[in-house]
């Protein structure tokens, strides 16, 4: 079920101050969990072992034992299953201590993109020992009396590692393209920071002094898409979180968007989803 269409996406508030916590999934319950809602750090779930699905962005994905799920901020996921596993969070602040460590600790946020389309990391065995084993470490450090966060940093770090390996398998298994290229990192950024003001190709090519054309190669190649596609990718999406999940108006969501014409806005939708913006609205809430 979905919350009440009145209210905006909830966002979780998490048994842990600070910047950075680890928990068994089975030892935290809230009402929110089995609804709708987000988060404003970064979450790994890895479920052990599991039953029944997960939704993440409006996409539900069946459970496995064995498979991790990477949760950027303010993605929307919501579970319906019995579970046993571990959920890390953290922030960029907690990673990235200071600017020393952006050089001596490995960039993260190139771990949670996902160009190729969202999808969970199914584990081999022995990278899930592995993933126990740092676990357990991280758990024992964040609990002793002499806590020291580097430590913690350090071992998430090996456990970010392996789980960028373990991507990289992932992807290789089922034919995906794996190029990487900083810029396109830096372009998901943009789009993330810029896309409900900025929908023209040029802003985002200026900012790289490249022509659109040069930049389009380089994200074609490490993406198989366009800055358009991407851009139109990440408008619709947060159409329909506001959509499915707030109280806005059609014409409100348009102009939080960088719309000018509500109609424009929905020729937009519908040419990207197949769906007008109202319908859409109403079919997840039937």
């Amino acid at each position: 079920m979905l919350p009440n269409k009145r209210a905006d996406i909830p966002y979780q508030e998490l048994p842990f101050d600070g910047q950075f916590s680890i928990f068994p999934l089975g030892t935290f319950s809230h009402e929110l969990t089995q609804q709708p809602h987000r988060h404003d750090h970064f979450q790994i779930i890895w479920f052990t072992k599991a039953a029944g699905r997960h939704m993440v962005d409006f996409v539900w994905y069946e459970l496995e034992d064995n498979m991790l799920f990477l949760l950027r901020p303010g993605q929307v996921h919501q579970l319906d299953c019995v579970r046993d596993g571990i959920s890390i969070i953290f922030t960029e602040k907690f990673y990235f201590t200071n600017k020393n460590d952006k050089e001596t600790l490995y960039d993260f946020s190139n771990l949670f993109d996902s160009w190729h389309g969202y999808g969970p990391v199914r584990l081999g065995t022995c990278v899930s020992e592995s993933f126990r084993l740092l676990s357990d470490l991280m758990s024992r450090e964040m609990k002793s009396s002499l806590s020291n966060s580097s430590i913690i940093k350090h071992y998430l770090n090996a456990f970010l590692l392996l789980a960028e390996r373990e991507k990289r398998r992932n992807a290789a298994e089922i034919m995906m393209p794996h190029h990487h290229d900083s810029r396109v990192v830096q372009l998901r950024r943009l789009i993330e920071k810029h896309f409900q003001c900025e929908h023209q190709v040029t802003f985002y090519a200026n900012v790289f002094a490249l022509t659109p054309k040069r930049l389009n190669e380089i994200t074609k190649e490490t993406t198989g898409r366009t800055i358009t596609e991407l851009l139109h990718d990440r408008i619709v999406l947060e159409a329909k979180r506001n959509l499915a999940f707030s109280h806005k108006s059609v014409k409100e969501i348009c102009y939080e968007l960088g719309f000018e014409d509500p109609a424009y806005f929905s020729r937009f939708f519908k040419n990207n989803t197949g769906i007008s913006p109202q319908d859409f609205r109403d079919m997840m809430f039937k």
